[in-house]
């Protein structure tokens, strides 16, 4: 095979002098010596892996690389293809590994000939979005791919100088590549090996624990398997240690002896994401602090460059009380409820929904009125007709980029679909850019008492939930649908005179909280394909139920008219009050 692309062939028709494949700057640290190592042998890994594609006997490096060129080439990249594509990505925020293997010459060819061949084949690249669908290739492949076989390369150099021998075999063994793959190891001088040996620490101190928890989820526990989420399950485990809990037979595990064990740590780490200590009762104990990542209850059981990820969780939150409390009139219901209770028309004169009942009433007067909730929402969501106080600005930008993140995934769904079942990747810069204004704006308003409010409301959410959901209250306004959602919609229209799109409003909370959770964790670096799937899944769930919502109020298309959110801005606080004043 004749390789007539050499170094100066390529270069010599580019807009600049120098060379578009060495364009990207390192990381700015100094390398330690395993990760030296490590990018030596991965460079090796590698030459023999394209080896078997060249005609010629015992290539060279240089002879892989003009081959790796040609078949650039061959796909119409120009010299100034590459030399955008490697100015943008060095432009990118990179983890250091990433930038390590992009600003090696010889990985970074090999990264955009696979990326070329394997993940948009089919396009022509010179257009524009195909570029951006290039970038985006070589990103995915650099990180999900050449990142992890680095990563597996770092740890054989560790291992080997720290003379350990890995079991294949053992379970505990079998939890690495998750360990390592979930955790940032530095490779800047001296980092290395106490980073991996961090790692090995949790792999000895979780030992089979990780394994035997999946072995469970899978086939002994009658708990959904999509309710044990990685917090979740780093919880369970934790948990488990602290018991010091060590399965000695499988045998005895495949018999249950250990089941109720897992069911015990399944049920302390719920507490963590259902805030299992309220604000309020929090704030009569000294010292006493409440822990919650804003995870909500989806209804299937019944700070990189100054984004602070838990600000945007708090508004997911902040929404979905909104939506389910408000909208769909839960707090609402639940006063209605006590008060039919009180005045004798709900008849439950004792048990647990009597002790529910009358604890709710009771609590009233330390939760947060209709107002000041409706203060919050104004402040950071810029909804409702909330009264703010003088020193408070409301969120005006939010309507705006929440509209714009909502417009370009309708747009990125309608080109996509349009390109059939190719390779085409549509461009998502501006999409990506509508998530990083979003995530912005929501780190600077979601501040100060903020949090606790959300977490004191969410956790009043909840409790007006569980009233409504008991049994006895649910059997006693019967109907054919003997569930949560037919008390909501038969109180509030006996009571409060209005019919409620139950599951409009439970889409909106919930599919509208998924697309924050995926704003928070953003990185445009280290987009996953199979998240960013289910991000576009949830928007566009939330734009279907946002377009029934406006339908059924009679609001235009284009949304004008009255409230883009629903009538119940203007008087989801003018029927029911927390205070009982009509006793």
């Amino acid at each position: 095979m004749e390789f007539n692309v050499t170094m100066t062939q390529f270069n010599s028709a580019t807009k600049y002098a120098t060379d578009p494949f060495s364009k990207i700057d390192p990381p700015r640290v100094v390398l330690d010596q395993f990760a030296s190592q490590a990018l030596v042998k991965m460079q090796e890994d590698l030459a023999q892996k394209v080896e078997p594609d060249l005609a010629i006997s015992e290539p060279t490096r240089q002879d892989i690389s003009d081959y790796l060129k040609q078949k650039i080439r061959e796909k119409g990249i120009s010299e100034n293809n590459i030399y955008d594509l490697s100015e943008r990505l060095d432009q990118t925020v990179l983890d250091d590994i990433s930038r390590l293997l992009l600003s090696n010459t010889f990985i970074y060819l090999v990264i955009i000939k696979e990326a070329l061949y394997e993940e948009v084949s089919n396009i022509e690249v010179s257009n524009i979005l195909d570029q951006t669908a290039l970038y985006n290739a070589v990103l995915r492949k650099a990180h999900d791919v050449h990142r992890k076989w680095f990563l597996a390369r770092l740890l054989a150099e560790v291992f080997d100088a720290r003379h350990i021998a890995i079991n294949a075999s053992s379970p505990r063994w079998q939890k690495l590549d998750d360990l390592t793959l979930g955790r940032t190891i530095p490779i800047a001088e001296g980092k290395v090996e106490p980073a991996v040996m961090d790692i090995l620490s949790t792999l000895y101190q979780k030992g089979d624990l990780p394994h035997y928890l999946q072995l469970y989820i899978d086939e002994r526990s009658n708990i959904p398997k999509h309710l044990f989420t990685p917090s979740i399950q780093e919880s369970i485990i934790d948990y488990l240690m602290k018991l010091g809990l060590e399965i000695q037979d499988k045998q005895e595990f495949k018999d249950g002896k250990y089941d109720e064990y897992f069911a015990l740590a399944y049920s302390e780490a719920l507490k963590y994401t259902t805030v299992s200590e309220d604000p309020i009762d929090m704030a009569l104990k000294k010292g006493g602090k409440v822990d919650w990542d804003f995870s909500v209850d989806v209804f299937d059981a019944t700070e990189e460059q100054g984004v602070i990820p838990a600000n945007i969780k708090a508004t997911g939150a902040l929404d979905y009380v909104y939506y389910i409390g408000e909208g769909m009139r839960v707090f609402d219901v639940a006063n209605a409820l006590v008060l039919r209770w009180a005045s004798g028309a709900l008849d439950i004169p004792e048990g647990d929904a009597a002790a529910a009942l009358y604890r709710f009433h009771k609590r009233r007067s330390d939760r947060s009125t209709p107002e000041e909730r409706a203060m919050l929402y104004k402040r950071v969501l810029n909804r409702g007709n909330g009264q703010l106080l003088s020193s408070m600005m409301p969120n005006t930008a939010f309507p705006r980029y929440w509209h714009a993140l909502m417009s370009e995934v309708t747009q990125y769904i309608s080109k996509k679909e349009g390109t059939g079942t190719g390779d085409y990747q549509p461009s998502r810069s501006q999409l990506y850019q509508a998530v990083k204004n979003l995530q912005y704006n929501l780190t600077e308003y979601m501040t100060g008492m903020a949090h606790l409010q959300v977490t004191e409301d969410y956790a009043h959410l909840q409790e007006a939930i569980d009233l409504v959901k008991m049994e006895e209250i649910i059997n006693h306004f019967g109907g054919r649908r003997k569930s949560l959602w037919n008390v909501i919609e038969s109180v509030a229209k006996q009571d409060l005179g209005v019919t409620v799109q139950t599951s409009v409003m439970r889409d909106l909370a919930v599919e509208g909280n998924k697309v924050y959770q995926w704003v928070a964790d953003f990185n445009e670096a280290i987009v996953r394909e199979e998240e960013f799937k289910n991000f576009l899944k949830a928007a566009e769930a939330w734009i279907i139920a946002q377009a029934s919502l406006e339908e059924a109020n009679g609001f235009a298309p284009n949304g004008k008219g009255q409230d883009n959110f629903g009538d119940f801005n203007d008087d989801f606080n003018d029927d029911f009050d927390d205070d009982f004043d009509d006793w």
